[in-house]
């Protein structure tokens, strides 16, 4: 059985400093919520909701994040909804941006930006207070 895919992967890894950055940066991600914050409590306090006591469209995201490592879907979808509609949009705008379609690049991302500025006014007005972060069954 040949392995010379696996030998020109790795290769293409070693030579691609992206590669170990990414790694690095996710590395350090995971050791963040899986390690830091159960065993601090510390986590990172949102500016603006300290001061303005109103949820920003990040609001509830590392929460989010910590219920996907988990496995635990609607939970992350009750800390931060937007997420889940920002991610296939994301995956549209790298790609558009890799082929150097610049037009759509800029359209999905104008998209992205209001839907964002959307959901942070919507989740603060009393009709839709189901979409600030909060735990299930509180």
């Amino acid at each position: 059985m040949s392995t010379s895919w696996l030998n020109s992967a790795f290769a293409t890894v070693a030579r691609s400093p992206r590669w170990i950055h990414g790694s690095l940066a996710a590395a350090g991600g995971l050791l963040y919520l899986k390690v830091w914050l159960p065993a601090t409590g510390l986590g990172i306090p949102c500016v603006f909701h300290e001061a303005t006591g109103l949820y920003c469209p990040g609001c509830g995201m590392t929460r989010a994040a910590l219920s996907l490592l988990e496995g635990d879907l609607p939970q992350a979808f009750r800390y931060n909804a937007l997420a889940f509609g920002l991610l296939p949009l994301l995956f549209v705008y790298f790609l558009a941006n890799r082929r150097g379609m610049r037009r759509t690049s800029r359209a999905v991302m104008a998209a992205m930006v209001t839907a964002a500025l959307a959901f942070g006014v919507t989740r603060n007005l009393p009709a839709w207070a189901w979409l600030s972060p909060t735990a299930i069954g509180s």
